[in-house]
């Protein structure tokens, strides 16, 4: 069982250095051209996954020398290199939490995938500017480290409170295509009875 799966995929406009600190019992994976940041790691790369068709030929082969596994898909699929990275990692590997590196800029259709992704498997995703995962219900203290944080149901959400936050809200319904909740401010309590709520911090 491992504690973390941290997986890194494109676009590579993030900064490596500043996100990603060594834990013990992680599970590192690769995705497509992710897979160059893991240059810098002085240790071995779990899982490479993707086509590889975005990485120059001669650095997939230093790589993949560095990885204890590696699964090459046609550049013609029905999945998205993310998707079937989540789907074998479900489905091959024991962990408690996935962290997702990259994903967000870039095509706005490939982010929209990985929001549809967040539903089923339950990740946090991040960049420098932004770091986005999901809640179930209860109460949760957060913590926002961005400028901005916004919330967005991803299931319907009843008596959505906010509390401690810049703006306030108590026991709202907040349906699935309700924007009310976006670009708050600071720290504070959400509390909520039923459905699951997308978490967005950014920065501009």
């Amino acid at each position: 069982m491992y504690d973390k799966v941290k997986i890194f995929c494109g676009p590579n406009d993030y900064d490596f250095n500043s996100l990603y600190f060594e834990e013990s019992n992680e599970y590192i994976v690769g995705v497509d051209s992710g897979l160059e940041y893991l240059e810098k790691l002085n240790k071995p790369i779990d899982l490479a996954v993707g086509d590889f068709d975005s990485i120059k030929k001669e650095k997939y082969e230093k790589l993949k020398n560095n990885c204890l596994e590696i699964v090459k898909l046609k550049p013609e699929k029905n999945l998205t290199d993310l998707a079937f990275t989540l789907d074998y990692v479900y489905n091959n590997i024991d962990y408690n939490e996935i962290e997702i590196y990259g994903g967000i800029s870039g095509r706005v259709d490939h982010l929209l995938a990985n929001l549809n992704l967040i539903k089923k498997y339950e990740f946090s995703m991040r960049d420098n500017k932004h770091f986005i995962y999901i809640l179930k219900k209860g109460n949760h203290k957060v913590n926002n480290y961005k400028k901005y944080i916004s919330f967005f149901a991803i299931e319907d959400v009843y008596n959505f409170s906010l509390k401690g936050f810049k703006f306030d809200l108590n026991n709202y319904y907040l349906s699935s295509s309700d924007s009310l909740c976006v670009s708050n401010e600071g720290n504070g309590e959400i509390e909520f009875t039923k459905g699951k709520v997308l978490v967005i911090s950014s920065n501009d």
